[in-house]
């Protein structure tokens, strides 16, 4: 991989992750209702879920989602009907220590949500088909790529819960928790206008 094209990777791959998006909007609210520490597991989730799911699009996934156009469809209103419900359980959450059924999201629900989580998929499919040549040094091409990738998501997943840990400071009442979390919910929504108009 030349400069030019690392530092595109490396552009798109940081852009991407920062963004505003599914995982970044339920990560905050995370933070925000049950702090770092509980959320960490959803960290964990969304990095192993998000390069697992690299990984098998370099290696063929993109391929099948040509092929199969209508399974990417299918993935689609999946994402979207799961996105409804999390967003749903946001907007009721309440503080954790208030509210003893509420709980972050697990290691493996975070990971599987990668395979329907719309925007992870549509920046694979985009990364894997403009930054691999397709040919046999694929393995040569997916290794950067990943590591790449892999620490934007670390990164970016930090970043989103711990501000959502600082604004809990704010949050000192029932009200202001119960603002915020509407308030991420009803983002959460917006956010999948691109997947239902695109």
């Amino acid at each position: 991989m030349d400069t030019n094209t690392l530092i595109a990777v490396i552009t798109f791959a940081t852009v991407t992750a920062f963004t505003p998006g599914p995982n970044n909007m339920m990560l905050t609210a995370s933070g925000a209702n049950f702090g770092f520490r509980r959320s960490v597991p959803h960290i964990c989730g969304i990095v192993a879920g998000f390069s697992f799911l690299f990984i098998a699009a370099s290696f063929g996934l993109v391929g099948i989602f040509i092929a199969l156009p209508q399974l990417y469809g299918i993935l689609k209103i999946l994402s979207v009907l799961f996105l409804l419900y999390l967003a749903w359980r946001i907007a009721t959450a309440g503080r954790a220590e208030g509210r003893n059924q509420d709980r972050p999201q697990s290691f493996w629900q975070a990971a599987l949500f990668q395979l329907v989580n719309p925007k992870g998929v549509s920046v694979i499919i985009s990364a894997v088909s403009a930054y691999t040549s397709g040919v046999e040094n694929v393995t040569a091409e997916i290794i950067p790529l990943t590591l790449i990738f892999m620490a934007t998501a670390i990164g970016s997943t930090i970043a989103w819960c711990l501000f959502g840990t600082a604004i809990a400071r704010i949050l000192t009442t029932r009200r202001r928790l119960r603002s915020f979390n509407v308030t991420m919910a009803s983002l959460l929504v917006l956010s999948l206008y691109p997947i239902i108009a695109g």
